[in-house]
């Protein structure tokens, strides 16, 4: 009976719990990542189950039988009342972590020539870009956390802020460096996204938040990235600061021409793509810019053009 359904959930969810399902108990399992549950009805011959990313839920009956109406009743409000709760915890999990994304952001530092983070921007450019955009901060020495919780150590970062299309402050995204303006060492990602006060859907890193007079804008996968596309472009570009995230991109009111800035790889093409189809069905022109060679991004353009000039000069 139980290993039926850990069957069927991972047929269905992709997963199940490593352990036996107890009749009448209610299981959270997936991780932080993939908020999954079950509950197996007391008498252990039907279960409910969903995945809280969308609000869907599924039932399953022991040899597959049809639920009666007592048994389909009861599965309908056991889900609903699994949606209320999740979505009261997911509004104040959201409130605490406003508080606290407000806080950390209003710390960092504006910034200025000569910090670890003009430096960064220098380096992966190999141009020296001023002013910067407000949404980049500085932080001195940020925590970087391991996988087990642990404080690794302090690293100066550089620090950027992901707004939703109404420009509400969503998350922080991270990028730990080193003093003089290299990618620290550490143990995981050097990029790192904060916890968030609100779906990410849409929302990106404001570097520019309007188009320009033509209602042209950009968008690029990452910060460095973004910021050699605009630099080389000539025009204001935005951060999606991931392939998902750029796939879901909104662009701003007074839009009317998309220019999309693809890293040469496969996730950032099949991205690109989404993104494309979708302005374009809402009346966009779209361009989409890859560098020629695969596996360059526009920071590596940029570089190559700029030592280029410099030998000629």
């Amino acid at each position: 009976m139980s290993a039926s359904l850990h069957d069927t959930l991972r047929t269905v969810l992709g997963a199940a719990p490593e352990r036996d399902i107890t009749p009448g108990e209610f299981i959270r399992f997936g991780g932080r990542n993939r908020p999954l549950w079950v509950r197996l009805f007391t008498d252990g011959r039907a279960a409910v189950f969903g995945d809280w990313r969308d609000g869907g839920s599924h039932t399953w009956t022991e040899g597959g039988r049809q639920m009666d109406p007592a048994e389909r009743a009861a599965a309908r409000a056991w889900a609903e009342q699994q949606r209320r709760q999740r979505e009261a915890e997911q509004r104040a999990a959201w409130a605490k972590n406003a508080a606290d994304i407000a806080l950390q952001w209003s710390r960092a530092r504006p910034l200025v020539p000569g910090d670890p983070v003009t430096i960064y921007l220098k380096n992966r450019l190999g141009v020296a870009l001023w002013p910067l955009p407000a949404a980049l901060r500085y932080v001195p020495a940020l925590p970087y956390f391991g996988e087990d919780g642990k404080e690794v150590g302090r690293f100066p970062a550089m620090v950027a802020a992901i707004t939703s299309p109404a420009g509400e402050l969503l998350a922080l995204h991270r990028t730990y460096l080193t003093r003089d303006g290299r990618k620290a060492a550490v143990p995981g990602p050097v990029k790192k996204l904060s916890r968030t006060c609100g779906p990410l859907p849409g929302a990106g890193i404001a570097l520019w938040s309007e188009p320009d007079d033509r209602g042209v804008i950009g968008v690029a996968e990452g910060i460095e990235t973004a910021m050699a596309a605009s630099y080389g472009g000539r025009m204001p570009v935005c951060a999606a600061y991931s392939a998902g995230a750029l796939a879901a991109w909104q662009w701003p009111a007074g839009t009317r021409r998309l220019i999309v800035w693809v890293d040469h790889d496969e996730a950032g093409a099949d991205a690109a793509a989404k993104l494309r189809a979708r302005a374009q069905r809402a009346g966009l022109a779209v361009l989409t810019k890859t560098p020629q060679q695969p596996g360059m991004d526009w920071c590596d353009v940029v570089q190559r053009n700029t030592e280029q000039k410099e030998r000629q000069a």
